[in-house]
């Protein structure tokens, strides 16, 4: 067979390890390409043939080699044409994607075009539906650990209040479990809605206590009114210092915020996700040899399986259930 191999949409750590892992067990039948610059190298002809061992210098940095691209080549019906000449012109067999769930979309698009696709998903926001875990996720909350970690340091010798705001739009797991790491004094995430005056009283409870006190924020909420609620469309390093600055005037206690925004998507895979995609790899390349397709790999209830695309696709996991449950004892209740 020859197989197409792309990255799609935001960076993540353990790209390069989840593409060499592909590469090193399909290439022993099968002849690989690279399509660089996601499903957007299909449109400019950044196709190659690839090996494993091109890959070795990039297999502890984060990013990927083979680039990415959130350009939506879908909706242009030349790019369409494009594309579908590409795959026929290389005579690509199946593609494997690896993508978040805006990529997911894509790979769905394709299966449309009777294009045949494997979906291996990542994201650092780990927000995509039908598996527990996404290549990157588990490397960012990581680096906004010991970013937040570091920071509270110096919260604790001045006395202040701190606020730590990290990535997260709709989906607040990397908020989540930064705070539940770093045992913040509040976590606000875009599931949940609070009000101003609870997030203030339960920070000057935890200062007179402690003499400092440390939220942790997705970048995905709005404050309006003294209300919190979701905002889909941040700005990014936004929210993060609207809080400090309300929670200074509210208290009276000096307060600073940093985002470490772009940062933790860029660090070295953590062990766990370097596992994860060598497995989600491993899946791929036994869904190639099974002839089995239009699927995305996953990780559920301990097993690693399958997905139908069309069935999670246009779907978002959202913090809920446990998790949610969790939030409210550790914050609320």
């Amino acid at each position: 067979m020859r197989i197409g191999i792309l990255t799609s949409g935001g960076d993540a750590p353990g790209l390069n390890i989840a593409v060499y892992s592909f590469i090193k067990l399909a290439e022993r039948k099968h002849e690989l390409f690279a399509v660089f610059h996601g499903w957007e190298g299909f449109i400019d002809g950044s196709i190659r043939r690839i090996e494993s061992t091109d890959l070795l210098p990039y297999l502890s940095m984060g990013g990927t080699a083979l680039k990415t691209s959130r350009r939506n080549v879908f909706d242009n019906e030349d790019d369409v044409e494009k594309l579908v000449e590409a795959v026929n012109n290389y005579g690509l067999d199946c593609i494997v994607a690896i993508g978040g769930d805006g990529s997911l979309k894509a790979s769905y698009k394709a299966t449309e075009l009777d294009i045949k696709v494997i979906h291996i998903p990542k994201t650092i926001d780990n927000d995509v539906f039908g598996t527990d875990f996404t290549i990157g996720f588990d490397s960012a909350v990581n680096a906004a650990v010991n970013v937040t970690e570091s920071f509270k340091t110096t919260l604790i010798s001045h006395e202040r209040i701190g606020v730590v705001e990290v990535m997260g739009r709709e989906a607040g797991w990397v908020a989540l479990h930064t705070g539940l790491a770093t045992m913040a004094d509040a976590t606000l995430i875009p599931e949940y809605p609070l009000t101003m005056d609870f997030i203030v009283n339960k920070l000057i409870e935890a200062y007179k206590i402690k003499h400092y006190a440390l939220v942790v924020t997705a970048e995905g909420i709005n404050v309006s009114d003294g209300i919190i609620t979701a905002n889909k469309h941040p700005t990014p390093n936004g929210i993060g210092y609207r809080l400090a600055e309300l929670i200074e005037k509210t208290t009276g206690i000096e307060t600073r915020a940093v985002s470490p925004g772009h940062s933790i998507r860029g660090v070295q895979p953590s062990a766990f996700d370097r596992v994860l995609a060598v497995n989600y790899a491993a899946k791929a390349y036994e869904a190639v040899e099974n002839e089995l397709c239009n699927v995305m790999v996953n990780y559920s209830e301990s097993r690693y399986g399958y997905v139908p695309i069309h069935e999670v696709v246009g779907k978002n996991k959202l913090v809920s259930g446990g998790w949610l449950r969790l939030y409210e004892d550790f914050w609320v209740n």
